[in-house]
């Protein structure tokens, strides 16, 4: 038997080694890819795609002007930032509720909630508490068409209701009131004449009812499970648009006519009312308000039209090198 020294081991292990190394070359692990959040705009047929800024938001739109964006941060308060990416502005501080602040359409004003009902300017001066209430909760603000009322809701203790008062808080007036353990009304908001207010119930039977202002012919005009948004209503008033059990609605002003687009969620109608933009899981897609023409635009959430119908902006996330990266990250 051949005697093998402890020192031709050690050489015979090293060849071995290196015969592996060579037919088997070894591979480096790559690093996972880095996605931050972004706010991008682009046309509504999915050209002119421009990346505005990194950003986490809950909520993006158009000031009515279309010169800003206005973003919602939750705990981090409302943001604004020029379309062009530049002058990022904390407009305020206080932690806010996750719905979309409603902005005056004449852009000087934004109502948004904290469990009261605040306004500001645009630019984030003279803010004011317009309910100043305590232990009641309020929420989903949401002005007039011609910004001089506002509609939200209320509850206190088991009392669920929907208010409305002028844009300055005065004459605040309950509209409709029930009793129960359950948060009842959410996403009000006034027709063009400012004499009706849509608005999701889940309670029984649950779904998307309108009511005058008097609180008169209460009346549900869709059963069934309303989603989380805004109903979308075109400039002039007369189409409304919102999502239930996962697809898109369609309905005149008064309610009449609702037809069922397509799947989707999270609608909203172009002001001239000729196209809605929505989410189809992780694909923004945009169609016709006749129901034609469905295109898919990009990935992304929180699509919205600008007050000319020229734009959409939107938030989806963009794979970064964290090395590289120039973008402003929050």
């Amino acid at each position: 038997m051949t005697n093998i020294s402890k020192w031709d081991k050690t050489l015979r292990n090293i060849l071995l080694a290196l015969i592996l190394l060579i037919i088997f070359p070894a591979c480096e692990e790559l690093p996972e890819p880095t996605y931050i959040d972004a706010i991008f705009m682009m046309n509504p047929d999915g050209s002119d795609i421009t990346h505005i800024i990194d950003e986490y938001a809950e909520n993006v739109q158009f000031t009515p002007d279309g010169t800003r964006i206005i973003m919602n941060k939750g705990n981090k308060g409302i943001w604004s930032v020029k379309t062009d990416g530049t002058e990022l502005t904390n407009l305020t501080a206080i932690s806010v509720d996750s719905e979309l602040p409603s902005l005056l359409p004449d852009s000087s004003k934004i109502a948004f909630s904290t469990g009261d009902i605040y306004i500001m300017d645009i630019d984030g001066t003279n803010i004011q508490n317009l309910t100043n209430t305590i232990n009641v909760m309020e929420g989903y603000p949401n002005f007039s068409f011609d910004g001089s009322q506002i509609v939200y809701t209320t509850r206190q203790d088991s009392i669920n209701s929907i208010y409305i008062m002028d844009a300055n808080g005065a004459n605040k007036s309950e509209v409709i009131s029930n009793s129960t353990k359950y948060y009842l009304y959410s996403y009000p908001i006034f027709n063009s004449g400012g004499d009706t207010i849509f608005y999701k119930y889940i309670g029984q039977p649950r779904g998307l009812y309108s009511v005058n202002i008097n609180g008169s012919d209460n009346t549900q005009l869709h059963e069934g499970w309303i989603g989380f948004s805004f109903p979308s209503i075109s400039a002039d008033g007369k189409k409304i648009v919102f999502y239930a059990d996962s697809h898109i609605f369609i309905m005149n002003e008064d309610g009449t006519n609702i037809r069922k687009l397509t799947e989707g969620g999270y609608p909203m109608i172009s002001p001239n009312g000729e196209k809605i933009v929505f989410l189809d899981f992780k694909d923004i897609k945009v169609i016709n308000s006749d129901g034609s023409e469905l295109t898919t635009l990009d990935e992304g959430w929180h699509p919205r039209f600008s007050n000319n119908n020229e734009k959409i902006v939107y938030i989806k996330e963009r794979e970064i090198d964290k090395n590289q990266n120039k973008g402003i990250v929050f």
